[in-house]
């Protein structure tokens, strides 16, 4: 069975999948590397997506290029460990490997994201691009699938689906203050993340629950690839 890896392909595999009348779609993970509290990895915006993308494409013939590690950190810049890239920068990097997909023949491409930031950039990129450019894309965050019960930074449902699709065992977390606050405050008020690092609540991640937000969130990425992307709710 053929890798649904795009990396692990050779130059003449992709030339002639290219070529097929029925091409793949092409799955781009889009993460950040930014501080998710003391109890998840810093790259968890990246392995998700990439490891959910993974699971996408086995049920689909999707294929899933290397994720995008980097992303728009502005918020969480004043935690240790985050690296971030400018906006323009980001959006850079999209707007370059989406006219090189469509250059390389791929015309649907699908953009998992798994930083928040960073699907609100694509989108815009994506909307200017196709004023030039033949292809369908969309772009899915997957806390926002219906079903899914997630939404918060680092908080036990995000940690929950951290330890059923990678193996990250369970750590101390310690619940802490954070605040909502209306409209998009800038700066960022000090006190909208706890002092950890994360916004919500923990202590309830589990495995199990883990895999019930990932068989839904791979249920429907599957409905939607096999939609052709357009998959009407």
């Amino acid at each position: 069975m053929a890798s649904c890896l795009f990396g692990e392909h050779t130059s003449s595999d992709i030339a002639k999948i290219a070529k097929r009348r029925k091409k793949p779609v092409v799955i781009l993970p889009m993460g950040a590397l930014e501080a998710h509290g003391e109890h998840l990895p810093l790259w968890t915006d990246t392995i998700t997506p990439f490891k959910l993308a993974q699971k996408v494409a086995k049920r689909t013939g999707a294929l899933v290029l290397p994720p995008i590690p980097y992303g728009f950190c502005y918020t969480l810049r004043p935690w240790k460990g985050t690296v971030s890239l400018k906006s323009q920068t980001f959006a850079a990097v999209v707007r370059d490997i989406t006219r090189e997909l469509v250059r390389n023949g791929f015309d649907r491409l699908l953009f998992m994201n798994g930083h928040g930031a960073d699907g609100t950039i694509a989108g815009h990129v994506l909307k200017e691009l196709a004023d030039e450019l033949k292809f369908t894309a969309c772009v899915v965050s997957w806390w926002n699938i219906e079903g899914v019960g997630g939404g918060g930074h680092g908080d036990e449902g995000e940690a929950s689906l951290v330890m059923s699709l990678t193996g990250w065992k369970k750590r101390k977390s310690r619940q802490a203050p954070s605040h909502n606050y209306f409209g998009r405050v800038i700066p960022m008020p000090k006190d909208q993340f706890t002092k950890y690092g994360y916004a919500g609540k923990v202590g309830g991640e589990s495995v199990a629950r883990g895999r019930k937000m990932e068989k839904v969130i791979v249920s429907k990425m599957v409905k939607l690839v096999k939609a052709n992307l357009l998959l009407k709710e």
